[in-house]
């Protein structure tokens, strides 16, 4: 009798620790891939501008960093079939979007890049890409 209830109490206290563990481990899974999602956004950003400006003549070498505003933002809501309800709320939310943040500004080191020419065509397509103005965007010589 001692024994079952020995191994009882074992059960529960090991069912509770396999319950409140995961709900610790989602809630920070949760917080760690927000702010993930903004350092995956960034780097995708750089590679994407990096693999452009290499296919523009006159460069050879480029190295591309851009920061942006702020982490973005998630929308949660309950959507249904006509209509989205937003809510602030984490507790049972579904993700509806999410909205991507600014580009504060893109510093790019690249091969010519203290030429002229180079500046303005570089400054003009990434100005276009990114949809920022052109004292957002700052160019050196790669090297």
């Amino acid at each position: 009798h001692k024994n079952k209830i020995i191994i009882i109490f074992l059960l529960v206290i090991g069912l509770g620790l396999i319950l409140f563990g995961n709900t610790k481990s989602k809630n920070n899974d949760k917080n760690s891939k927000s702010e993930f999602s903004s350092e995956i956004y960034t780097k995708q950003l750089e590679e994407k501008i990096e693999h452009f400006l290499l296919n523009v003549e006159g460069i050879k070498n480029v190295n591309v960093i851009v920061t942006l505003n702020s982490s973005g933002e998630h929308i949660l809501g309950e959507k249904t079939s006509s209509f989205n309800f937003l809510s602030n709320d984490n507790n049972d939310s579904s993700y509806i979007s999410e909205i991507y943040p600014d580009v504060r500004g893109v510093a790019i080191a690249c091969t010519n890049g203290s030429m002229d020419e180079v500046r303005i065509k570089v400054t003009k397509l990434i100005s276009a890409y990114l949809g920022i103005s052109s004292n957002r965007i700052e160019i050196v010589n790669f090297g």
